[in-house]
């Protein structure tokens, strides 16, 4: 099993570190590619920037040399990191969909639904008033970060209908965002990432075997942690067969939030344990809302 759940290398290019993402350890994964240039994923929420710059230090880093921070989507816990960093790297600049960068310039909206939802947790996005530091992205757009590393970006709609997954071919690498789901390293488990409004099931299902389609020897979780090798296959099946079946319970069981919760609830370790369970509860009733 090549499981990857601390901060560290995951390969000779590729550093994983914990993002403290929603105030919490082991619940916010930021990845790192390194080469001529560095390129940043997700490097979560606005908390999560000093954390990402510290750790960027520690590993001995040029910060000018850093030139991309990917976002895989517009949810204030991916963006709201890359608000901030943007305007501490003077080279950076953000990539991401277009939905994704209007929310980036003008944040309130999505703000104040974060906040209404989730409360303190619900941290901000920075507005970026810099449109030069703003860059809109297609599916299918690849970035050379060099010595032989591109990036390639897949749009992969679901959990939102701007997601994207960012692939690096060399070393066989996808960060899948929220698009895999939410991730437990302990029961090698991954349940939908259906938080509402957004989640869409046909267009997750259908993100998702195009992902297990692609075979990647490595994937990414924002949410959280990085499996390598014969687990990745073997992790996103599953993950495939959960999704169905919380379809089949839902479309069979009024009580279908009981039906879930109680089966999955000690498999789901992401987020604080005062707020774990009202999350399971959120994706439950997100995935109800949207088949």
């Amino acid at each position: 099993m090549s499981l990857f759940m601390n901060n560290g290398y995951i390969s000779e290019n590729l550093l994983m570190i914990d993002a403290h993402g929603w105030r919490n350890k082991k619940t916010t994964s930021s990845f790192i590619l390194k080469s001529e240039y560095i390129a940043i994923f997700d490097p979560g929420g606005n908390n999560s920037s000093d954390i990402v710059i510290n750790a960027l230090k520690e590993y001995g880093f040029n910060l000018s040399s850093i030139k991309y921070l990917f976002v895989s989507h517009r949810h204030n816990d991916h963006s709201g990191g890359a608000s901030v960093l943007v305007k501490k790297l003077k080279n950076a600049k953000i990539y991401a969909h277009p939905i994704t960068i209007e929310n980036l310039k003008n944040p309130e909206k999505i703000n104040e639904a974060t906040k209404a939802m989730y409360g303190f947790l619900g941290e901000p996005i920075d507005p970026v008033k810099d449109v030069e530091k703003l860059v809109k992205i297609n599916d299918g757009d690849t970035f050379d970060i060099g010595n032989g590393l591109k990036i390639r970006a897949m749009l992969m709609p679901g959990h939102t209908s701007d997601h994207f997954m960012f692939y690096e071919e060399k070393n066989g690498f996808v960060f899948t965002g929220d698009g895999a789901g939410l991730f437990s390293g302990k029961y090698m488990k991954s349940l939908p990432n259906s938080f509402p409004p957004s989640f869409k099931f046909e267009e997750y299902r259908r993100s998702l075997l195009k992902l297990i389609d692609l075979k990647p020897k490595i994937i990414g979780f924002s949410h959280f942690g990085a499996i390598s090798g014969d687990d990745v296959p073997i992790v996103l099946k599953d993950a495939l067969q959960i999704l169905d079946e919380w379809k089949e319970i839902i479309e069979n069981n009024e009580n279908y939030e009981n039906v879930i919760f109680n089966k999955y609830k000690d498999q789901f370790d992401l987020f604080s344990e005062d707020f774990r369970n009202d999350v399971l509860k959120i994706i439950i009733n997100g995935f109800k809302k949207n088949l």
